[in-house]
């Protein structure tokens, strides 16, 4: 017996299991039947040096295959992709992304994001980006409508500059003005260019329809002032996202989207969650987060939810779940002469089955993804060369209520 295997093994049943289960969850996308009541969208950001960033993903066809997979199991159906210059430099990649995009039932929408650009003097730039990135992208000579982005996705934040917490109620009304004027410069832009009805989406926070209360707060006139700028930004935008992100509740998520949702007719209105997920952070776990999207998709409808920032953060907190080692004892079969591995089964777990012919190097047997409760037994072949067997836990999937779980064997 090797002591280094010994200790090998002892580091791979602790720190390194979750190495190894990491591994595994970004080899491995387990696809379920996409629920019609969903139409999820999400921000997939560059995040360059991140193994969940664009830059990272795309024009790598088994990452990009993977993120597909990924996102079909999770009923997403719009993705908001940033791609810097992309579009330009490496056109042929980003249209055969979006080929595979279209080909999985999902809009591409072109993600652009700088929140200087509602100044007059940024703003050139910002439609020199949309010129070069997307209509230009869009109208190569022989590019094909899959090839093409589906929309223009703006993510432009006034309230996230620096100098927005020193500015005056009045300052604040300013700034929100010069966004207006830029989601009208943008639609201008697109009617110049020959396509008045290109989809043109925002992201905004929950709290730009308060009426002033305190020095802090955005100085709108009146009611009817708020109201119209409301009107004014529905008429160049064909929808928006709200982001009610840090609330803990889904009545605080609700009271933060409600005057939107009833008074912004021109434009669509979806609500977004941030996969804020962990110990101290928005969610606690993956369950919850999954829980307070169905809560908002079964309230606001495939219309109106939901949109999860960002790609890179959701699966961050799903490859970072726990991993939690089961009870499990041998038991004979109902066949002749076979024994099983017989362990329980939790609702909306994935339970993974593991061989190692010496505790130092382990590999998947079989993955029983289940939906309820239950006893699993595993059939063992005995006459096989003698090893060690043991069974984990981990949350991957979330499984439609009532839907039985497939099984998963490599």
């Amino acid at each position: 017996m090797s002591v280094p295997c010994c200790h090998q093994a002892e580091k791979y049943n602790a720190a390194g299991v979750k190495l190894f289960f990491l591994i595994l969850l970004l080899l491995h996308a387990i696809g379920l039947p996409v629920q019609a009541t969903k139409h999820r969208g999400v921000w997939f950001w560059r995040e360059a040096g991140n193994p969940w960033g664009s830059d990272t993903i795309v024009g790598v066809p088994a990452l990009e295959n993977q993120t597909i997979a990924f996102l079909s199991s999770k009923s997403v159906r719009r993705v908001y992709g940033s791609y810097g210059d992309r579009p330009v430099t490496q056109a042929s990649m980003i249209a055969a992304w979006n080929v595979k995009l279209q080909a999985s039932g999902m809009e591409s929408q072109s993600l652009m994001s700088e929140n200087t650009w509602i100044f007059t003097a940024n703003r050139p730039t910002l439609l020199s980006h949309i010129t070069a990135r997307l209509l230009n992208f869009n109208n190569a000579p022989g590019r094909t409508a899959a090839e093409k982005f589906d929309a223009l996705h703006l993510d432009i934040e006034p309230h996230a500059l620096p100098a927005w917490a020193t500015l005056t109620s009045a300052q604040k009304r300013s700034y929100l003005l010069l966004l207006r004027d830029t989601y009208v410069d943008v639609r201008a832009h697109f009617v110049a260019a020959g396509q008045p009805n290109f989809p043109v989406y925002a992201d905004l926070p929950v709290w730009f329809d308060n009426l002033p209360v305190d020095p802090s707060d955005i100085g709108w006139l009146s009611a009817a002032d708020r109201d119209q700028w409301f009107a004014d930004i529905a008429v160049p935008l064909t929808g928006i996202t709200l982001m009610p992100f840090d609330r803990l509740t889904f009545s605080s998520i609700n009271n933060g989207v409600t005057w939107e949702r009833a008074n912004v007719s021109g434009a669509v209105v979806r609500c977004g969650i941030e996969a804020d997920i962990g110990v101290g952070a928005t969610w606690p776990s993956v369950p919850n987060f999954n829980a307070m999207m169905e809560t908002m998709e079964a309230a606001y409808g495939p219309g109106g939810a939901v949109d999860i920032q960002s790609y890179r953060q959701w699966r961050e907190a799903i490859a970072l779940q726990p991993i939690i080692f089961v009870d499990a004892v041998l038991q004979k079969s109902s066949v002749a002469a076979a024994t099983d591995l017989v362990f329980p089964a939790e609702a909306n777990w994935t339970q993974i089955v593991l061989y190692s012919p010496d505790l130092c190097v382990w590999q998947e047997l079989r993955r029983y993804p289940t939906s309820a409760a239950g006893e699993i037994r595993h059939p063992l072949d005995l006459r096989a060369p003698r090893g060690f067997w043991q069974v984990a836990r981990f949350q991957e999937l979330e499984f439609p209520a009532g839907t039985p779980a497939p099984m998963q064997q490599n």
